[in-house]
C-alpha cells in the first residue's frame, strides 16, 4: 500500500526520517533498477504538494539520488518515468541543489 497519499502522511513520513531512508537506499543500491524506480516514486509522492518535503528532499541529497538513478538506468523506462515525475515536483525548490546537479537533472529528463 502507498502511505504517501495525503499531506498528513507526507508530514509523518518526513518526521520519521523516511526521506533520508529512501535517499540512503537509492544511494546504497544504485545498480538495482527496482530500488531506483520505487525510490523515485516515493520521493515524487512526498514532494507533491508539500513544500517542506521538497526542501527536505533537496537537503537530503534526493535530487542527486534521482538524477544518479536515471543516469545508471537509462534504458529502464520505469526509472526514467518516475525519475522525471519526481524531478518535476522537485524543480520548484532547487535552491539547496548544486548547479551541477541541476544541469545533470535537466540532461537526464531530456535523455529520458
Amino acid at each position: 500500500a502507498n502511505l504517501a497519499t495525503n499531506n498528513e502522511n507526507f508530514k509523518a513520513i518526513a518526521r520519521a526520517g523516511g526521506i533520508e531512508v529512501v535517499v540512503a537506499g537509492m544511494v546504497a543500491h544504485r545498480s538495482i533498477s527496482g530500488v531506483q524506480q520505487s525510490g523515485c516514486a516515493a520521493l515524487g509522492n512526498l514532494a507533491s504538494n508539500n513544500d517542506a518535503n521538497r526542501t527536505a528532499i533537496a537537503k537530503a541529497g534526493g535530487v542527486e539520488a534521482v538524477v544518479a538513478g536515471m543516469e545508471a538506468h537509462r534504458v529502464i523506462a520505469e526509472v526514467q518515468q518516475w525519475g522525471s515525475w519526481a524531478l518535476g515536483f522537485l524543480a520548484s525548490n532547487v535552491e539547496h541543489v548544486p548547479a551541477s546537479v541541476r544541469a545533470r537533472g535537466i540532461e537526464a529528463v531530456v535523455a529520458a
